[in-house]
């Protein structure tokens, strides 16, 4: 990573951005993802997280967004109270019927991580399963994380 790079926090002009895409038309949906992990060997996406709080729920747009990205890579909530130390809970999202408010939402396991060195040593297993089937080629459902491991 370009280390200029590593210590930028969000753009203000993105979240203004976005602030100001809300004042649109009220039928003009949106979500984004918080991260997008990536490999280069082989290119491609190993996962989408979505940090949220305890508390949050997902939405309509999130499911709906997430159906889709599901068919293309796993998608992870990530919940923690204290985004800086953890502990932090991790739900692997299987879909969701996103038509009642809110949506009904299908978990996968979850798994508590204590700390950020237990979320790297899940991230890089997660990585190695990635690259060890060259990329998720569309078959998913085998990829099941438990515990920090893949089975």
């Amino acid at each position: 990573m370009d280390e200029r790079k590593r210590d930028l926090k969000g753009s203000p002009l993105r979240d203004e951005f976005k602030r100001c895409h809300k004042e649109l038309r009220r039928d003009f949906y949106a979500t984004d993802a918080d991260l997008a992990l990536v490999s280069k060997t082989p290119p491609g996406t190993v996962a989408y997280l979505d940090y949220k709080y305890p508390s949050d729920s997902v939405s309509f747009a999130e499911a709906i967004q997430y159906n889709e990205w599901m068919r293309h890579a796993p998608v992870y909530i990530v919940e923690s109270y204290n985004p800086t130390t953890g502990p932090f809970i991790i739900k692997r999202y299987l879909g969701a019927d996103w038509h009642p408010d809110p949506p009904e939402i299908n978990w996968g396991e979850i798994i508590t991580l204590a700390n950020w060195a237990e979320l790297e040593g899940w991230e890089g297993e997660l990585r190695r399963e990635y690259q060890c089937r060259e990329g998720w080629k569309g078959y998913l459902r085998g990829c099941v994380m438990t515990s920090g491991s893949i089975r």
